[in-house]
């Protein structure tokens, strides 16, 4: 209970820490177009200035935020999901949760984005989700609160004034609690807070190592990150080597705590550091989280056979449409984006920027902050093109993305594929997501989306299905399973015997190299090992899921993967489909897709209607098929069925643009005969008018 004179304690504490808030907004600003050079002092997560002889990390909140409103900052799109007071807007890509030895891939998102999961909702902690996809984060977010854990909704940034006056932004000491009332050991202690890293967006391309930080987050080194990044000097020690529940205060643990060799030369004479950075984020930057690559049937397709965005070969930079001002609220661009500044974003859209948003008769709006030609972009004529299509499409549907095939191609992100580490690809490494895919949106128009299905393991609960949280499931299925490293490769692509082989195509044949078969005999062998993997997915599953059922007592456990949810069979190791309707666990989730903007002359359509209109057009008949680990993928479907097309209604429309030009030979001869006609009996009319006036 608070004593009646500590009340009075905690309002004037309030009322300080308010004043204070508000003389810290009082900010200086150069209000200039031109670079500020940052000559300046570094202080370390305890807020003490660092020198050459330091051995902690420098905190970005405790040295940027000197000058710069990091709670502020804290709010914005990048760093705000966490937060109870976030804004959802349009779907985006979700944190995808992968593990290839479990043929996990899961669409996580604290955001209300439609078929994803609430990590917190199925005890997926704050730490969990930091050290998983904190290498593809700016920070903040999740990666500074423990306190974020608790079994509500709510999230909640670093406290910034509590930083300032030397606390650990990292929030509670105490252990990260979940929903299900279970503490796993607590590591914030240990690995330090995640702090928003302003360098990651604004040093100057060259000067930040992405690759450094990722290696240092993966060791759970977290407040030691932006250091790496930035080379200021070596890192000794990773946390990740420390015992599990060892207690942060114990000397042994201490000795074992990373700690920072400053690199002298980066000190100037008076101290400070030099920080190269920029206003406007480089487009590099963007890319570290926002890269695509097709994979085509060969694998991953080769870069220089693609365009890259139109707007990038005139000389743009992503920062001219997805700009933001201190609160850090990037505008997204997409048509009706309602941004929280409350100014007006319309012509940073596709739709705004090249036809504007408002017009009178004569085609040019009055207000100039809704005319079309932001940033020089040309108006384009649409010549032609009737009205209906502004009504059924997005502008992305025709320019946007990769052009569309007979069927949606798989695409690598560097969200969820790690793009821009080193190391070896395929293209066939989980999660696997397809594009494009093209539904109608919200507002009734297409779009070009990238699309994924659900992949995890769980239980039935209330007729729905409650994913396991992923780091239990190895522990729980390793021994039945029996996966080193691939879940796909290793249950539905065994390696054929030497005696498989001969059985398959004869002795002789079975003893020359794979790449000498002939497509047939390859063909033979890929059936035999889909059959036998088939058997093996059966028998491995079967027992994963008796193994889950057993060790946290619930019945039935299943395991999800491209629409299917598979349960204990009546037979042994033979596995069946469960009765459950849950959309949310089978249904694909989609995300619109923008970027590669094609421009005018790849656009859809340019080769005239029947690009579209016709029993060809990709637009409609490309397929897609549920794709994920399990041997399962369903029937391919239609982007006509996605779309809600009426398949009788389009085959009319086909026939009726088919012979279009035939009908235009016809109208217009018919026309010409009945102006040849109309002639013809003017010229009588008057012939004899003519002769009865003679």
């Amino acid at each position: 209970m608070i004593r009646p004179h500590r009340c009075w304690i905690v309002t004037l504490v309030t009322i300080l820490l308010s004043n204070a808030t508000y003389a810290a907004d009082a900010r200086y600003h150069s209000d200039s177009d031109a670079r500020f050079l940052h000559h300046i002092d570094l202080y370390d997560i305890d807020n003490r200035k660092i020198t050459a002889e330091s051995t902690k990390p420098y905190s970005p909140l405790n040295t940027c935020g000197r000058c710069h409103d990091y709670e502020t900052i804290s709010h914005g799109w990048h760093f705000n999901a966490f937060l109870p007071d976030s804004i959802d807007g349009r779907d985006g890509e979700p944190w995808i949760w992968t593990d290839p030895k479990t043929g996990t891939q899961l669409p996580l998102a604290y955001r209300k984005w439609s078929h994803t999961y609430n990590p917190k909702a199925i005890g997926i902690t704050s730490w969990e989700m930091t050290r998983h996809f904190g290498g593809r984060m700016p920070g903040g977010n999740m990666g500074q609160d423990s306190e974020g854990d608790a079994g509500d909704d709510d999230g909640g940034g670093g406290d910034a004034d509590a930083a300032q006056d030397g606390e650990d932004a990292a929030g509670s000491a105490e252990d990260d609690v979940v929903e299900n009332g279970e503490a796993p050991p607590a590591r914030w202690e240990l690995s330090g807070p995640l702090q928003i890293d302003c360098m990651v967006c604004h040093a100057v391309s060259g000067a930040y190592d992405f690759n450094a930080r990722r290696d240092q987050i993966a060791g759970e080194n977290f407040a030691w990150a932006p250091t790496a990044a930035l080379r200021l000097g070596e890192i000794d020690g990773t946390v990740s080597r420390i015992k599990e529940g060892s207690d942060p205060a114990d000397e042994e643990t201490q000795e074992k705590i990373p700690t920072v060799t400053y690199d002298p030369s980066r000190f100037g004479l008076d101290g400070t550091i030099f920080m190269d950075l920029v206003r406007e984020p480089t487009s590099n930057a963007c890319y570290q989280c926002h890269s695509n690559r097709p994979v085509g049937k060969s694998g991953i397709e080769p870069r220089w056979i693609h365009d890259e965005d139109v707007h990038l070969r005139a000389g743009m930079v992503c920062a001219d449409c997805h700009r933001n001002g201190i609160d850090h609220h990037i505008v997204r661009g997409y048509k009706d984006e309602q941004h929280p500044s409350g100014h007006d974003v319309a012509t940073l859209s596709c739709s705004g920027c090249h036809l504007g948003t408002g017009h009178d008769g004569d085609g040019v709006s009055r207000d100039p902050m809704t005319r079309a030609g932001r940033l020089g972009s040309p108006k384009p004529l649409h010549a032609g093109l009737p009205p209906v299509h502004f009504e059924k499409l997005s502008c992305t549907a025709c320019h946007g993305g990769p052009l569309p095939r007979d069927e949606a191609i798989r695409i690598m992100t560097s969200l969820a594929h790690g793009l821009g580490e080193k190391e070896h690809r395929t293209g066939s490494e989980l999660p696997a997501i397809v594009a494009p895919v093209y539904t109608a949106g919200d507002d009734g128009r297409v779009y070009p989306n990238k699309a994924m299905w659900p992949a995890f393991w769980g239980t039935i609960e209330d007729g729905k299905i409650q994913p396991i949280p992923p780091s239990k499931v190895y522990d729980l299925t390793r021994p039945a399973l029996r996966v080193r490293n691939d879940f796909v490769e290793e249950l539905l692509k065994p390696k054929m015997s030497s005696s498989d082989l001969k059985e398959i195509l004869g002795e002789e044949r079975a003893a020359v190299e794979s790449d000498e078969w002939t497509e047939e005999e390859r063909l033979k062998v890929e059936t035999a090992q889909a059959e036998e993997g088939r058997t093996v997915f059966e028998e491995k599953v079967y027992a994963a899921l008796g193994a889950i059922e057993e060790d946290l007592g619930v019945t039935p456990a299943v395991y999800v993967s491209s629409g299917v949810l598979y349960v204990q069979g009546d037979e042994e190791d033979k596995l069946k489909e469960a009765n459950v309707s849950d959309d949310r666990a089978t249904q694909m989730i989609t995300w619109p897709m923008a970027h590669n903007v094609r421009p005018a002359g790849w656009s859809l359509g340019v080769a005239g209607c029947t690009e579209c209109h016709s029993d060809e057009g990709r637009l409609f008949t490309s397929t897609v098929a549920a794709l994920g680990p399990g041997p399962d993928r369903g029937e391919a479907v239609t982007m006509a069925s996605l779309q809600g097309v009426d398949p009788d209604q389009r085959l009319q429309w086909n026939e009726l643009f088919r012979n279009r030009d035939l009908f235009k030979y016809i109208i217009a001869g018919s026309i010409a005969a009945m102006l040849i006609t109309l002639f013809i009996g003017i010229g009588a009319l008057a012939s004899r008018l003519a002769h009865r006036t003679a």
